[in-house]
């Protein structure tokens, strides 16, 4: 984060939607099953707008004010000729649709649905981009271009109007027409406060356009990415310590920073339901987040507040629940020396 951002960063030890409503940067929730790729091969998807997870989108209504005649089918000699609305989705739409790759981002770091939905049930971790990671050489097109990130608009309906896309010509300004398609989404998706950063595949080095037929290029676009687009990661709750350490491990020399995502059991988020997502730098933890398991980061809100606070005892059998439970303490004491021991 920039050193603005990262004030609001550290604010409480923690950060939440609304701290983040000024946010230059943006953010990304991504799976661990692409560690790999994105931190070893230096490799990140563009997505095309077909293998997004809403099937409304890219699909919308068309209208046109003669609604009638142009949702009429056509009949020559036993062949099937597709309607003016038929036509315009399988020779504008889908041709948009084979054009573009998608790099989806937002301003919420801690939507629980996001991290479920998109990280891979809290497994994965969030990237935060540079503000202006746009400007670096690995996201410019061919020609040098410098891609605009925007940020979607949603609607109660996803729907075209024609007729306001057409000029006196009567056609279709494609330009307009592009913006209606990749800037907006229906409203049931709005907590998510999507921006999105498109660029054509033709920047892709062996990209070759379909044929002029009705199918989809479902080949995966992976361009080359630069570490320096990377602010700062954060992990997920549930994130494996394999793949923590694989992350960190990759990303060495860097500047990247790296925080730890948490969740306050009882506590709600902003949508009312229970299971608050918190986000703490990694330097504030009392001893190594790496070799914390995963079940560490589910919390009462008592023990959030509480977190930091340690009591020094002088024999293991000060420990509260020693009496009992003698061997179960000695193997735990036994197992975490030898690992301290193996590091120093």
């Amino acid at each position: 984060m920039s050193a603005d951002n990262n004030n609001t960063f550290k604010k409480n030890n923690r950060i939440s939607t609304s701290d983040f409503g000024d946010l230059k940067t943006f953010l990304k929730y991504c799976s661990n099953e692409i560690i790999e790729g994105l931190f070893k091969n230096h490799k990140i998807r563009f997505t095309q707008p077909w293998a997004l997870n809403d099937p409304l989108e890219f699909n919308p209504i068309i209208r046109f004010k003669n609604n009638g005649q142009n949702y009429v089918r056509y009949l020559f000699d036993g062949i099937m000729f597709p309607s003016e609305e038929q036509r315009l989705r399988l020779r504008l739409i889908e041709q948009q649709i084979n054009m573009f790759g998608i790099l989806s981002l937002t301003k919420v770091p801690d939507s629980f649905d996001m991290w479920s939905r998109y990280a891979n049930g809290h497994k994965g971790f969030l990237v935060e981009f540079k503000s202006d990671f746009n400007k670096d050489l690995c996201m410019l097109s061919r020609k040098g271009k410098e891609y605009p990130i925007k940020e979607v608009t949603y609607v109660d309906e996803y729907a075209i109007d024609i007729d306001l896309l057409t000029d006196a010509q009567s056609n279709i300004s494609l330009e307009r027409f592009n913006e209606e398609m990749f800037y907006k989404k229906v409203s049931r998706w709005q907590d998510e406060i999507e921006y999105r950063l498109v660029r054509s595949l033709t920047d892709y080095p062996d990209y070759r356009p379909l044929k002029n037929t009705p199918h989809r290029d479902e080949k995966r676009y992976l361009f080359d990415f630069s570490l320096d687009c990377i602010e700062s990661i954060t992990f997920g709750a549930c994130m494996s310590v394999k793949d923590k350490k694989s992350i960190m491990s990759l990303c060495e020399g860097s500047e990247i920073r790296f925080g730890q995502a948490i969740i306050s059991r009882e506590e709600k988020d902003t949508a009312g339901f229970s299971g608050k997502v918190y986000i703490k730098p990694k330097d504030d933890w009392p001893g190594s987040l790496l070799d914390m398991l995963s079940f560490n980061f589910l919390f009462q809100k008592s023990d959030i507040d509480h977190f930091k606070e340690t009591v020094k005892i002088n024999r293991l059998s000060d420990l509260p629940y020693y009496e009992g439970l003698e061997k179960w303490v000695e193997e735990f004491y036994r197992i975490k020396k030898a690992k301290r021991d193996y590091k120093d």
